[in-house]
């Protein structure tokens, strides 16, 4: 079986393992977008970690979800700072090629999420609520009035595999696992096809991938080490 590295491959890959010569692209492809979701629904790992500065006015007081967006690992408000080119703000000093130097980290602040209804009627301080498809951010005062510099740093489903930029096709990190993706569409494939011991069997097999990387991951992190990841099967 050729190694898999891009969307053709995988589906080669996916109709192999099902044993099946009559299953469409758009069959396969379907199969492969949902094993995505799933693994988005619960693979945590720093691969998977974006990070987004917004600079935020006071009339507004929000910030927009990014695209690609799963969670949120912390929303932080920047505190005061130089740039090393002419620019008043981080982001328009990151835009100018300048390098932001934080005057004194200690004075950046932690945001919390909280639920709509504390949100609009016991307006805390320093927080925020997801509405739509915005953050809104509360003041010092618990006012919608919050402005200034934020980093959202947030969990992150990357461009479903296939995706062309550039004219060069992208390979998001779990299609470099690819043992994960494949798992996932089998079980999809599986189940289209009626086949409900092996839907089952490559449901714990992606659960059990899972499981694993966030684990190492969490590991890693409390270790101060650096997360890698690698994948075998002799039937592969």
């Amino acid at each position: 079986m050729a190694t898999i590295t891009n969307q053709a491959t995988l589906r080669t890959a996916v109709a192999d393992w099902l044993n099946r010569t009559d299953l469409t692209n758009s069959q396969l492809d379907q199969f492969i977008e949902m094993g995505e979701a799933m693994i988005y629904e619960n693979l945590r790992v720093p691969t998977l970690e974006r990070l987004a500065t917004f600079t935020v006015a006071e009339a507004d007081s929000s910030i927009d979800i990014p695209n690609g967006y799963l969670d949120v690992i912390e929303l932080r408000y920047l505190g005061s700072g130089t740039c090393s080119v002419t620019a008043t703000n981080r982001e328009d000093c990151i835009a100018a090629g300048g390098t932001w130097t934080d005057s004194d980290k200690s004075d950046d602040i932690n945001y919390r999420r909280v639920g709509t209804k504390s949100f609009h009627n016991n307006q805390p301080n320093y927080a925020f609520v997801r509405e739509l498809n915005k953050f809104l951010l509360t003041d010092s005062e618990g006012k919608q009035k919050a402005s200034g510099e934020f980093n959202l740093k947030y969990h992150y489903a990357e461009p479903p595999i296939g995706t062309v930029i550039g004219g060069v096709e992208v390979a998001p990190y779990i299609l470099e696992e690819y043992e994960l993706i494949l798992y996932a569409a089998l079980a999809f494939g599986s189940s289209f096809l009626g086949d409900g011991e092996a839907e089952a069997r490559f449901l714990g097999l992606v659960e059990n991938k899972i499981q694993m990387l966030n684990s190492k991951a969490a590991s890693a992190e409390l270790k101060g080490g650096a997360y890698t990841a690698s994948f075998s099967s002799s039937l592969i």
